[in-house]
């Protein structure tokens, strides 16, 4: 899908269904470093599939904690995207975007209550309103009222519970319970089954105790189609990887949860490519064994800056599972950007699903495949500690088509270093984003742009380490916005003897 930058028209004179996606402006003009974002695709608990959940933790309440009524409980054992939430806990995770996905059989979940017959038969169907998306794990309780009239009680597991008194199931009467709860409830749908008994008291609901609806799909597998997800060009609606896009400025470091397949990686290092982010692939489906034929194998399939491979899945000392890509990412992004991750120490880590002896680990470096393994601890006493085992130059060949060799710069940190910049800068000019440029806004744009950029290079906080070594901007001063007055930026790295060109692209996305 073209991208048009920098849109500054009228609208109006676009052709008909332009996706346009504008980014907030700040309010202020103070310089703030964002976070790392985290983004995964995946299966949870609950929560919608055709809308992303952006979580950022705040000062009284950790991010899980505030996931919990939407994606539901961490979890030591089940779904995947729910065993991540464990160890995004346990590593502090400040800012993650989530994406759920269900398989096609999502919406049939169900429950039916039998009518108050001597031979009871089906007589109301409960449903989820929107099915699938909150997982239906749901509650009804039917207490009976005096003749033909009761009490129907739906439990959400977490949000509370809706409460109906003197329904009937008196198709003519105001109290008519489908009409009552399909006009009020905001989780549960009725269906009149439509019961052959011939009094409304004895087609009413016989349960008198607790009947449990859970599920929402009927268990069809997600395949690499609900990964990547659709995009509907008439609604706008989006599920899956496309539904990921709308946040594509804002993530950094994506993954998804405990799943790997050609078309699927694909999709998602072309995601990397288009919005300028890391990507983590790989699961335990990758198996090494003692040669690494498949792992290699796979790992020749593609030639990316964009995508790391992580071959593993690891455990929480809870027994959470999570596959080597996501464990990346979150290490990455929670570690610090100087050394890309490489000092952070997994310390929530307890095993992993296959080690490696020395010459696998010889392999998986020289074939850029990364993995965890354990080393000397520093924040224990001699202890074992998992630590990223080897962070690699991503690419295989370099522009002109030769291979990377080994004494050349490694380009991780160098990459996501970049992609930091890259959209945090976005941000740093979005007050000028859209306008016409006069001499002063030139000249307050300037200023802001070089003071976040010596920011970069020798921080005001003393504590703060500096994350580039130099730079270089030029402007272009006949320009008439800020896309084209910010021209080429130069970045040089510590430990390297190369400039590296940044992009800036700003303004408006439309989509076509």
């Amino acid at each position: 899908m073209p991208i048009l930058r920098g849109f500054t028209g009228d609208i109006r004179t676009m052709p008909p269904d332009i996706y346009v996606n504008e980014m907030p402006v700040p309010q202020s003009n103070d310089i703030t470093m964002p976070d790392f974002v985290l983004g995964f695709v995946g299966e949870f608990d609950r929560g919608p599939i055709n809308e992303y959940i952006y979580c950022g933790e705040t000062p009284t309440k950790r991010m899980t904690e505030i996931l919990r009524p939407v994606l539901g409980e961490m979890s030591d054992k089940g779904c995947k995207g729910n065993q991540l939430l464990t160890h995004l806990h346990m590593a502090r995770a400040k800012k993650a975007v989530f994406v759920r996905i269900l398989g096609v059989g999502y919406a049939t979940a169900s429950l039916t209550l039998t009518d108050s017959q001597q031979t009871p038969v089906p007589t109301l169907k409960v449903s989820a309103k929107y099915p699938g998306e909150y997982a239906n794990i749901f509650t009804a309780e039917v207490i009976a009222e005096k003749e033909e009239t009761f009490t129907l009680k739906l439990y959400s597991d977490l949000d509370g519970y809706e409460t109906y008194k003197g329904l009937t199931m008196d198709e003519q009467s105001e109290n008519y319970a489908v009409k009552v709860v399909n006009e009020k409830s905001y989780h549960f749908v009725l269906k009149d089954l439509e019961s052959t008994a011939e009094t409304a008291q004895e087609k009413k609901p016989s349960v008198i105790e607790q009947t449990q609806l859970s599920g929402g799909s009927n268990g069809a597998a997600v395949t690499a189609t609900e990964y990547i997800g659709t995009f509907d060009s008439g609604t706008g609606e989006r599920t899956g990887l496309k539904l990921l896009e709308l946040a594509g400025k804002q993530v950094t470091d994506i993954s998804y949860i405990g799943f790997s397949n050609e078309v699927a990686d694909k999709a998602l290092y072309a995601f990397g490519e288009k919005y300028n982010n890391m990507t983590y692939c790989g699961t335990n489906k990758l198996k090494f064994g003692q040669t690494g034929e498949e792992a290699i194998a796979y790992r020749k399939t593609y030639d990316t800056d964009f995508c790391q491979i992580v071959i593993g899945n690891y455990k929480a000392n809870t027994g959470a599972e999570i596959s080597g890509a996501c464990l990346s990412a979150i290490v990455h992004a929670t570690g610090n950007v100087e050394n890309s991750g490489l000092a952070v120490e997994c310390t929530w880590i307890s095993g992993s699903d296959e080690l490696f002896d020395f010459d696998q680990l010889g392999l998986l470096y020289q074939n850029q495949i990364a993995c965890f393994t354990l080393k000397p601890s520093e924040t224990g006493q001699g202890n074992l500690g998992w630590r990223m085992g080897n962070d690699y130059t991503l690419a295989i060949k370099d522009v002109s088509g030769e291979i990377i060799t080994d004494n050349e710069n490694r380009k991780v940190n160098k990459r996501r270093l970049n992609s930091w910049i890259e959209n945090t800068l976005f941000f740093v000019a979005a007050k000028w984003q859209g306008k016409a440029m006069t001499t002063k806004m030139k000249r307050d744009a300037e200023v802001r742009i070089r003071t976040f950029f010596d920011q970069l290079k020798q921080p005001v906080n003393e504590l703060d380490s500096a994350k580039i070594e130099d730079y270089s901007i030029t402007f272009d001063e006949s320009a008439n916005n800020i896309d084209v007055f910010l021209q080429n930026i130069n970045v040089k790295h510590f430990n390297t003897a190369e400039w590296v060109l940044l992009n800036f692209a700003g303004g408006t996305n439309a989509e076509v």
